[in-house]
Parts: C-alpha cells; structure tokens; sequence
C-alpha cells in the first residue's frame, strides 16, 4: 500500500515538473524570421528538422549537449494523408490545409505525435538533408519513424545522456562503448534523436559513427572516404546536435533571398 501512494506522488511530482520545465522561458529570442512560403517550396520529406526550444527543459538539454539544437523531428510531408494511414482522416480534419506539411516527434510527456511544420515558424530552426540518400532507403526511414506514433517517451534516456556528457566533461580521456545502449532498453520507449537515428540506421546511413582504428593512416579513398571503416553508435547515443555535425546532412537554407539578395538595401540605418 505504501508503495502505490509513493507512486501516486511520484508520478504527480513527474507531471508537475514537466509541466514546470516545458513552459517557455522568457529569454527566448528568434534570431531570424521564417519564410514560410519558401519553407515548403524547399523542404522535402526525409528532411531532418533542428529546433532551438523556448521551454527551460530545451535550455537544459542545450546546456548539457553543448549544442544551439535541443530538439529535432523527421519532416514527412503529406505522406499520412497520401499513403491511406489509418489515422488519415482524424489528420485531415485536425490540421486542416496543414496536412500536407506534417512532421513527426518525440516529445517528454507526449511521447511520438504528430504535428504541423508550421508549429515552429517563429522558432530558430535548421533543415538537415541526408545527402546522396536512396529514394527507396528514404521510404524506409519514413515509415519507420510513422510506426513510433502513439509510443512513449523515454525520459531514462536523457538521465542517461546527460550522465554520459559530464563524465566525458569529468573525464576526458574515458571512452563510452559505441555499442552500449543508454536508456529504458524498451522497445516501446524514445527519444526525438534516438528515434530519428535509429530509423537511418537500419538502412545503413551513418550519421555520426565511430571509426575504427585505421590499419594504413591517411588512406583516403572511393572505398574508404573516412580514412577507415565505421562502427555503428548504439541510436540511443544520438544527440540532435549530431544530425548537424554529420558530414552526411547537407544543411538546407531555405531563407536565403537567391538572386534578390541586395544585401546593401537591408538596413534600417542608410550605409554611408
């Protein structure tokens, strides 16, 4: 009996903190406006999608990340509407003409949902695009993350992550296993990056892999373009900042002018 009512207040100190670290923080400052327009013009689904939050628990996970990007979710575009998913039609009439530009993220206390792009307009965002990507590959990695819908969120993973960079921070020289799993170890349990990164790496595209020790240093080649060969990370040790730091996403800038760009017209005050 005792046990169910620590439980209970466990679970009702959970909730509260929750609700207390996902509300915005005041300081929050959009660095740049979004072109909505030129966003879907320029956006594709497969598209990895970084967001700087505003809620206090996204400047926790900056910090302790050492990264601008505290969340990231899988653009998937009018793929649930067009592909007859069994929710097809609750999208339809929840997100109206927005159904064609739909993401898909994990989230504290939601676990996976699905949302609208244009839910981050006025947030600092960053489009991350897998380069040189199989179409049929790309498939696979969107129906995969379409099946994390409705799953939880796994909250030991951060604890874990959070864990693993201050001991890099303590101790820098000690290495963590590239093949140790951080987490819940529940199938049914995720986080926005290990969800996003599992998804890529079941049809073998690296995003931040370890390297093996190389046998010959600085034999570069067609065969081995990393100068040796790569060992998958365990997804669960994938940070958002990562999808950035990869030299396999390209990053998409989708609010640059193009060839109306008279950079010299820009400013409030006249150049002298």
């Amino acid at each position: 009996m005792r046990q169910k009512v620590n439980g209970r207040w466990l679970n009702r100190l959970r909730r509260w903190m929750l609700v207390r670290l996902e509300q915005d923080h005041p300081e929050y400052r959009q660095l740049i406006c979004n072109n909505l327009e030129r966003l879907y013009e320029t956006v594709r689904p497969g598209d990895v999608v970084l967001v700087e939050g505003r809620s206090r628990m996204s400047r926790i996970i900056k910090f302790f990340s050492s990264s601008h990007w505290s969340h990231v979710a899988l653009y998937v575009g009018d793929t649930l509407i067009r592909a007859g998913h069994a929710d097809t039609d609750e999208y339809r009439r929840k997100f109206g003409h927005r159904s064609a530009h739909l993401l898909v993220e994990a989230y504290a206390g939601k676990g996976v949902v699905v949302d609208t792009l244009e839910k981050y307009r006025y947030y600092n965002l960053r489009i991350c695009r897998p380069y040189g990507l199989k179409p049929h590959h790309r498939d696979r990695v969107i129906a995969d993350v379409i099946d994390h819908i409705g799953r939880q969120y796994d909250e030991r993973n951060i604890v874990n992550i959070a864990l693993m960079v201050l001991t890099t921070l303590i101790q820098p020289h000690r290495r963590r296993s590239h093949r140790a799993r951080l987490g819940s170890r529940s199938e049914f349990e995720v986080i926005c990056s290990g969800m996003i990164a599992k998804a890529f790496q079941k049809v073998g595209y690296p995003i931040v892999p370890a390297l093996k020790p190389m046998s010959t240093p600085g034999a570069f080649g067609n065969a081995i373009p990393y100068g040796a060969k790569l060992l998958m990370r365990h997804f669960s040790q994938i940070l958002t900042r990562d999808f950035d730091l990869s030299p396999n996403f390209e990053v998409i800038k989708f609010n640059i002018l193009g060839q109306s760009f008279d950079y010299q017209s820009l400013w409030q005050e006249r150049l002298h």
